[in-house]
């Protein structure tokens, strides 16, 4: 049963009258990943019948149960790829980290910059994060770009409760215990818990393969020789383990 606000709206109610209220006479920019947030945000924009287009920004380091599940159930989404594959740029850039994932900001974040739709719906929650609480309702992201949150104040269990009683679609990583749908090699994900880790490589083996002979070519020119010139020598399985366990 949905909780009653104070104005004796539901969060469901307020939530539609929120992109009601901002609706630009162009439309929205939705951003779909194909979660569970997302798949909220879009059932909510169909609800207050809004014009939007939807947008998925793939990295090519997708899980690719995500896009066939996009592809089957969201076909109208316009799918954005970047001019650079990621293991071209993991090579030239150098391996991303949790406090730098250039990754995010040169290919998954930038992606629909050139899409002139400056008012982007996005399935941001305060509970994800402290950074995240601290963005309010609508954030200013450049000067180019405004986003507005519908679901900002849900909590996790709301949004499942939203797809239960609307029955909508989710993708079945979830019923596989993946709590995280992003891409499938990600530094976020390095936080010494090496299970989480090895459960990826295992569902996405070929993926992890690609991302290891991308890092060991990258380990080749550049960490091996900086690391034989200060003194520390440092195999490449040691290197790989570090950046696994978010060092």
């Amino acid at each position: 049963m949905q909780q009653l606000l104070i104005d004796g709206r539901t969060k469901e109610e307020e939530a539609i009258d929120f992109l009601c209220r901002h609706e630009p006479p162009e439309g929205y920019f939705l951003g779909f990943s194909g979660g569970k947030d997302s798949t909220v945000i879009d059932h909510i924009a169909i609800m207050a019948g809004v014009k939007y287009q939807r947008f998925y920004e793939r990295t090519g380091i997708d899980p690719p149960e995500i896009v066939k599940h996009i592809k089957r159930h969201f076909p109208d989404t316009v799918f954005l790829k970047p001019k650079e594959p990621f293991f071209k740029l993991l090579v030239k850039k150098g391996f991303p980290t949790k406090t730098k994932r250039w990754c995010c900001e040169h290919i998954k974040h930038s992606l629909g910059n050139n899409i002139p739709l400056k008012h982007r719906v996005l399935g941001i929650r305060a509970e994800e994060s402290p950074k995240r609480r601290k963005y309010g309702r609508v954030h200013n992201f450049k000067p180019s770009h405004v986003g507005y949150f519908p679901i900002f104040d849900w909590l996790e269990w709301e949004v499942w409760e939203h797809i239960d009683r609307h029955g909508l679609p989710y993708c079945s990583l979830y019923d596989e215990g993946f709590s995280r749908l992003g891409c499938v090699v990600c530094p976020f994900i390095c936080r010494n818990d090496r299970r989480a880790v090895d459960a990826h490589k295992l569902r996405w083996p070929k993926i992890y393969r690609a991302f290891e002979n991308a890092m060991y070519e990258l380990y080749e020119k550049k960490m091996h020789h900086r690391h034989r010139i200060i003194g520390k020598a440092q195999l490449f399985e040691e290197f790989m383990e570090n950046w696994y366990r978010g060092k």
